[in-house]
């Protein structure tokens, strides 16, 4: 059965302070309410096999790691933890956490598959490190007085590759997207929930959106499977052709795209590319009003393979196609555009396009 939830918004799970999960758009900052955790949050990394692991203060000197549902939010405690002010992946079923020290911070080592067995690494020697992520092979702290750091997994060492630049106060997740962004995100309960990206080559901060709440976000890890919408389609007989996609972004998971504002019974087709930037030699998006005589209608992908499809037979009409994620396909990237042979200038209406980033 295909799931109803819409994926281009949810594509970031988020662990709050207050107790609650959340789902966040990356590109937007825009945050929807998953479900209820536990108080105390603190933190938020997955680990090489799928699972989403947080820390709850429970009190001053009482800590837990807990297993965190992506699909309800549901936080299960699993085994007494220490007072994590940062997650990250770490090698086979364990991860790399900043644990808080006085003087300064300490990178440690934490095997999940041994009920939260702590391996010290060493002092950061720094004292206000919120954030940890594993990005591209490279370790990355944030602290809210030095900004971005480098991180040692060998020594647990950190230095500021970018002395004098700092950054936004009060922030408290690092995570690595699928995409290749370094995302930088939450605050406190006063209102500061911001989501930026990081510049990894300057230390530079850019501010994505606000995260609504307040929440008091303090981890932030992709989910597994996104869509993202991108371009905008052109009119049908009924008006603007959106396209959206729904489901399961995941290997073994469906997905059901589907246009609006067709005409009863048209006939149209939905288009695959592996390409956004050209197609047979022409630079994409390429507006398609000079050849074929339609109104501000774009192609937005490569035409790599595509399927019929027939609107249904109500006006405002919609086409949808459902396909599954064969295995085999994790980390593969496709394009969907949706196109329709309907009463329009030039006899056809084109659908804005959605990336769909398997994992």
């Amino acid at each position: 059965m295909l799931a109803s939830a819409a994926l281009p918004a949810q594509d970031l799970l988020g662990v709050t302070w207050n107790g609650a999960t959340v789902l966040v758009n990356s590109y937007s900052g825009a945050v929807t309410a998953l479900g209820t955790g536990l108080m105390g949050q603190n933190s938020l990394a997955r680990t090489a096999n799928g699972t989403f692991w947080s820390t709850r203060r429970v009190s001053t000197t009482q800590y837990t790691f807990t297993t965190i549902n992506p699909n309800t939010g549901v936080a299960t405690p699993a085994f007494a933890g220490i007072d994590s002010r940062g997650l990250a992946t770490g090698p086979g079923n364990s991860l790399y956490c900043i644990r808080n020290d006085v003087p300064n911070d300490t990178l440690v080592r934490v095997d999940m598959g041994s009920n939260g067995f702590v391996i010290p690494i060493g002092s950061t020697g720094f004292d206000s490190i919120q954030g940890l992520a594993m990005h591209q092979g490279v370790l990355y702290a944030w602290d809210t007085t030095a900004g971005l750091l480098l991180v040692s997994t060998l020594t647990g060492a950190a230095t500021d590759p970018f002395p004098g630049v700092g950054g936004p106060a009060f922030q408290q997740s690092l995570c690595s997207h699928p995409d290749g962004r370094l995302l930088l995100g939450g605050g406190d309960s006063g209102g500061t929930d911001q989501l930026f990206t990081v510049n990894v080559t300057n230390g530079q901060t850019t501010l994505i959106g606000i995260l609504g709440g307040p929440f008091d976000v303090r981890g932030l890890e992709p989910l597994t499977g996104y869509t993202v919408a991108f371009g905008q389609g052109c009119d049908g007989v009924s008006g603007p052709v959106a396209l959206t996609l729904t489901g399961s972004a995941q290997v073994g998971g469906n997905v059901l795209s589907v246009s609006t504002n067709h005409a009863p019974n048209a006939v149209g087709a939905v288009l695959f590319g592996i390409s956004t930037t050209q197609h047979l030699g022409l630079p994409l998006p390429l507006l398609l009003d000079p050849l074929l005589g339609t109104n501000n209608c774009r192609l937005y992908t490569s035409i790599d393979g595509s399927f019929v499809l027939i609107a249904g037979a109500t006006a405002p009409a919609q086409m949808q196609f459902g396909f599954g994620i064969p295995i085999g396909a994790s980390g593969a990237i496709l394009h969907l555009q949706h196109v329709c042979l309907e009463a329009v200038p030039g006899g056809m209406s084109w659908s804005n396009g959605v990336t769909v980033q398997v994992q």
